[in-house]
């Protein structure tokens, strides 16, 4: 790749958002534009792994909600208080629903259009999201985790964060990657230890991360 070409994908990526690139890379173009490309493997090898756990996480937390309220839309049921932001989220999906289906969607449609953060919401204080959701339900779903409510939360949180800076197409190569892979692989033995086992074996990540520095140095080619 001429200097030159190197310039027109720095314009077409944005000057503003290949700069920390450019940065962690002591200004060294060639070298940046490496870690971009790796940036984007990486990001992609998460998202098998983020997507088996949000998918096993609701799937979970649905039927759980449904056998305690005993009706496959128990969010609209009248024992049901959800927070201001609970409810928009809802309404939100209920809405992209209704453009897209007219009236015909199913509760297995609205379980994928609710976002991550309203499944992760649920696990949080709410309106006294505890004692509605989190001890008769939503603890289950988590099994042998031994500790609080709060602190699993702050973890599924973290995982809702990551997840939506890939989604967002935002940088991630300056994080503790090991790390975000361990917690994704412990919480997702909580609620799947066959799909942690799965991922702890096949999963794309350690072998991306175990090539970054070469990917870096020029020895491996770039992956996009």
């Amino acid at each position: 790749m001429t200097e030159d070409e190197a310039k027109r994908i720095v314009d077409a990526i944005s000057a503003e958002r290949f700069q920390p690139f450019l940065d962690e890379c002591g200004g060294d173009l060639a070298m940046a534009l490496r870690l971009y490309c790796w940036d984007g493997e990486i990001s992609r090898a998460f998202l098998g792994v983020l997507r088996d756990f949000e998918v096993a996480m609701r799937n979970s937390f649905h039927a759980k909600l449904s056998g305690r309220y005993n009706r496959t839309d128990w969010w609209d049921s009248p024992r049901v208080q959800l927070t201001t932001k609970g409810r928009e989220q809802v309404r939100s999906a209920q809405q992209a629903l209704h453009r897209e289906y007219g009236a015909g969607f199913t509760a297995d449609d609205m379980v994928a259009k609710l976002t991550l953060g309203f499944w992760v919401g649920l696990t949080g204080r709410g309106l006294n999201y505890e004692m509605q959701f989190w001890n008769p339900a939503l603890r289950h779903t988590f099994r042998g985790y031994q500790g609080r409510r709060g602190a699993l939360q702050q973890q599924l949180d973290h995982v809702r964060k990551f997840r939506n800076r890939i989604g967002h197409h935002e940088r991630i190569c300056h994080r503790h990657l090991p790390k975000d892979f361990d917690t994704l692989l412990k919480l997702m033995h909580y609620v799947s230890p066959e799909k942690a086992a799965l991922h702890r074996q096949h999963s794309q990540v350690p072998a991306v991360l175990a090539r970054k520095a070469a990917v870096l140095s020029g020895r491996e080619p770039v992956r996009v």
